[in-house]
This record gives structure tokens, C-alpha cells and sequence, in this order.
């Protein structure tokens, strides 16, 4: 579901409340409802997870035009006030995703999926970008950034069909 994998990753983060209630908003902001500019007064810490857009791919026999998987991008941004407390929320955003994932194919398996499983992706890639400097805030930041396989939208729907 490439088009609302940044929706699980936002419910992945809210599940681990000890993070949550050290974020002063006690949340975490979506890029698209919380463009740059509008990120400059908020207080530190923050994260924010952006969609940064897929490709379809692995085409079949069947379909020329689409095919059954989605590759989606999504980035998670933490902006700390120093880089030792950087270094720490960047590995607790990363054991959080890595343990949501777990905890939600147990509940598929066990039958008893949770809200917006439809949303996880088969698997991922991990990756990070470098660790920088804002003067302006001041803080420091990284971005997380998630490679995902998911299914392509258009085969669910015509399942359904």
C-alpha cells in the first residue's frame, strides 16, 4: 500500500508511549500536513515522517501496465537538541519500526491483525543519511530512511471487486 505507508510508520512511532511523552507535542507530525516552514517554532525534540514516493514494480505476463508490487520511500526526520540525545532517539525510532513490524505479523498470524495491517510493508531497507547541524534552531537532525516493498493498491482493489 505505497500510497499510505507513511500512515503505518506514524502508528508504528505512537505505539511506543516513553517516546511519545518526550516529544513536548507528544506526536508526531506528517510533512504533508506540516510543510518546512512551519516546523520552525516548534519546540525540540520532534520527528516527522514523510512519503517520499515509490515505483511500481515486477511486472508479469498478465499486466503490461501495473504491476503487483509498490516500492515505497519514506524518511523519518529527528531533530534533538544535541547529538548524544540525537544518537539515542534515532536508535529507539529504529528498534520501534523494527518491533511494531514484529508485533504486527504475530497478530496477522495469530489471526487477530491490528488496525491498518493492510498498510505494513513485506519488508524493508534500512538506511540513514548524515547527521547535520541547524545553526538557525540550533539542533541537530538525521533522517531515517525506510526502502519498502508493499503490494500495489490496484491488485487489492480488484481482489475486492
Amino acid at each position: 500500500m505505497g500510497l499510505l505507508t507513511d500512515i503505518f510508520f506514524i502508528q508504528a512511532l505512537k505505539s511506543n508511549d516513553a517516546l511519545m511523552e518526550r516529544l513536548p507535542a507528544h506526536n508526531v507530525y506528517n510533512n504533508i500536513a506540516f510543510p518546512d516552514i512551519d516546523m520552525d517554532n516548534v519546540p525540540i525534540p520532534y520527528i516527522i515522517v514523510n512519503n517520499d514516493g515509490g515505483n511500481n514494480a515486477e511486472f508479469t505476463k498478465d499486466d503490461n501496465y501495473e504491476g503487483e508490487a509498490d516500492q515505497v520511500n519514506i524518511s523519518i526526520r529527528i531533530v534533538e537538541k544535541n547529538r548524544a540525545a540525537l544518537g539515542r532517539t534515532a536508535l529507539e525510532v529504529r528498534r520501534t519500526i523494527r518491533d511494531y513490524f514484529r508485533h504486527t505479523d504475530e497478530l496477522i498470524a495469530e489471526g487477530n491483525p491490528p488496525e491498518n495491517a493492510e498498510l505494513k510493508p513485506d519488508e524493508y531497507q534500512f538506511s540513514w543519511g548524515e547527521v547535520a547541524f541547524d545553526q538557525l534552531k540550533p539542533s541537530v537532525t538525521v533522517i531515517l530512511n525506510y526502502q519498502c516493498d508493499t503490494i500495489n493498491e490496484l491488485y487489492l482493489n480488484d481482489e475486492q471487486d
